[in-house]
């Protein structure tokens, strides 16, 4: 037989651990983020020219457009 106070007591669910891409896809997707509204707000656009003479990929440039 249970005591009545450990009937009513809820146990907190326990957390499901993120895999290492699930974390680094958020991860990204956070710095894509940040760096669109910071050139949004210095510029006022995206300038994908501006960033390919910096370096970045294509594919970065991409996916920036899209964030």
């Amino acid at each position: 037989m249970v005591p009545a106070e450990d009937r009513n007591v809820k146990v907190a669910a326990t957390k499901t651990r993120k895999s290492e891409a699930g974390l680094l896809d958020h991860a990204t997707s956070n710095l894509l983020r940040a760096l669109k509204s910071d050139m949004q707000k210095k510029d006022g656009r995206v300038n994908s020219d501006k960033l390919r003479k910096d370096g970045y990929s294509d594919r970065l440039i991409a996916k920036l457009e899209q964030a």
